[in-house]
């Protein structure tokens, strides 16, 4: 995807532009959904029962580059009126 200055787009277009993100994301999540199932379908073949890779009690919590609080903090950040 080539590199967007929202700068210099019409408030159409960023509402284009947020609709494709959106779209994106949530392709994206299906995706990762999918391949969780097939990952736990694997693992339960296999019968190894690893735990699962949580957040530490206390550690700040990372948002995940492309996840829709990702977008949207960089919408703030360009846009830190809302409209």
């Amino acid at each position: 995807m080539k590199e967007i200055d929202p700068l210099s787009l019409q408030p159409e277009e960023l509402i284009v532009l947020v609709q494709q993100l959106r779209q994106q994301l949530a392709e994206r999540e299906q995706e990762i959904e999918q391949l969780k199932r097939q990952l736990g379908e694997k693992q339960g073949q296999s019968g190894a029962d690893k735990p699962s890779q949580e957040t530490l009690p206390g550690a700040p919590e990372k948002v995940s580059p492309g996840s829709q609080e990702d977008l949207m903090a960089q919408l703030e950040k360009v846009y830190p009126e809302g409209r």
